[in-house]
C-alpha cells in the first residue's frame, strides 16, 4: 500500500511538474507552447487510463489546468475520454470531476477558473471543481 501511495505522489508530482515547466524558464527564452502540450498529449492518455484512481484524478485536474493556460489546443480526444470515466469509473468522486472537467473543456468560455496558487506546494484541486460547479449552477441553472 505504501508503494503505491509512492508510486502515486511521484507521478502526480511529476505531472504537475511537466504542467508548470513553463514557470521555471527564463523570459528571455520563452518555451514554446507545442511543445508543453506535445509533453502533455503523450502524459495525459496513459495517466487517464491508469488503474490507480489517484493517478486519474490528479490527471483531470491537469487536463484543467492545461485548458486554463492552454486555451486553443484541442482537447477533443481528451473530452471523450473525461466522458468515458465520467460514465465507467467506480470512484462516484472521479466520475463527477470528470463530468466537471469535460463541461469545463466544452465550456470554457463560460467558466473562468483561478488555481489559488502557482506554487506546487499550495495546490488545491478541490478549490477548481468548487469554481466551475459554482460557475455551472449561477451561469447555466439559474431558474426564471
Amino acid at each position: 500500500m505504501k508503494n503505491i501511495f509512492k508510486l502515486v505522489a511521484i507521478l502526480f508530482a511529476s505531472v504537475i511538474l511537466s504542467s508548470f515547466n513553463l514557470y521555471g524558464q527564463d523570459d528571455e527564452m520563452p518555451t514554446p507552447k507545442q511543445t508543453i502540450l506535445d509533453k502533455a498529449y503523450k502524459v495525459c492518455p496513459v495517466s487517464l487510463e491508469s488503474d490507480i484512481q489517484g493517478i486519474v484524478e490528479s490527471s483531470i485536474y491537469n487536463v484543467i489546468l492545461l485548458k486554463k493556460y492552454y486555451p486553443t489546443a484541442d482537447y477533443s480526444w481528451i473530452i471523450d475520454k473525461l466522458n468515458e470515466i465520467s460514465e465507467k469509473n467506480t470512484n462516484p468522486s472521479i466520475r463527477f470531476k470528470a463530468h466537471l472537467a469535460s463541461t469545463y473543456l466544452n465550456f470554457s468560455s463560460l467558466i473562468n477558473v483561478q488555481p489559488k496558487s502557482h506554487k506546487m506546494y499550495e495546490v488545491d484541486p478541490e478549490y477548481i471543481y468548487k469554481q466551475i460547479a459554482d460557475q455551472l449552477e449561477n451561469k447555466l441553472f439559474v431558474s426564471n
